[in-house]
């Protein structure tokens, strides 16, 4: 008779315990994460963007990650994850250890924005980037300031002094 058949308890108890294992699997937090790793060389004063980086998955806390739309302080070769160490926040692009030295700025020249200084006494060129445009304030001093590494810096101070370093902004 069907009526003294024992319940089934055993495999109601295997019957939950797969459905919780599948409701995990199904269910469980991520542990990768989308971060973003450079595409084309981003060189300092670079804004970290869509064009210039791919976001890729890596697994979760591998590294801290700089956000889109933070602006490079130092190079980042292709294929790189763009590290929080290698930003910081648009408006602050001085690299750590650079001097910023006050020149006479053409129109247009952005905070990032990178520069070819020409020392024109010895015809010596230095690479820098805008860390702040001169002011719009027609009694103050219209120099801004760029960001030059620490070996040319005296150079380049010493030329700014003397009126005899032209400014060249980049278009790309």
């Amino acid at each position: 008779m069907l009526w003294f058949e024992p319940t089934p308890w055993g495999r109601w108890a295997l019957v939950l315990a797969v459905a919780a294992v599948a409701a995990y699997v199904e269910f469980r937090p991520d542990p990768n994460v989308e971060q973003p790793f450079a595409t084309s060389m981003i060189n300092p004063g670079d804004v970290v963007d869509e064009d210039n980086t791919e976001m890729r998955r890596v697994p979760v806390d591998l590294f801290d990650p700089a956000a889109v739309g933070d602006v490079a302080t130092r190079s980042i070769p292709p294929g790189a994850p763009v590290l929080a160490t290698d930003v910081g926040v648009a408006g602050q692009v001085v690299p750590p250890g650079w001097w910023v030295v006050a020149v006479n700025l053409p129109e247009g020249a952005d905070p990032g924005t990178r520069v070819r200084l020409v020392m024109l006494d010895t015809g010596e060129e230095v690479d820098g980037l805008v860390a702040h445009p001169g002011l719009d304030d027609p009694f103050a001093s219209s120099d801004g300031g760029v960001a030059i590494p620490p070996e040319s810096s005296s150079a380049v101070a010493m030329a700014a002094a003397n009126g005899r370093l032209a400014v060249l902004t980049s278009t790309g």
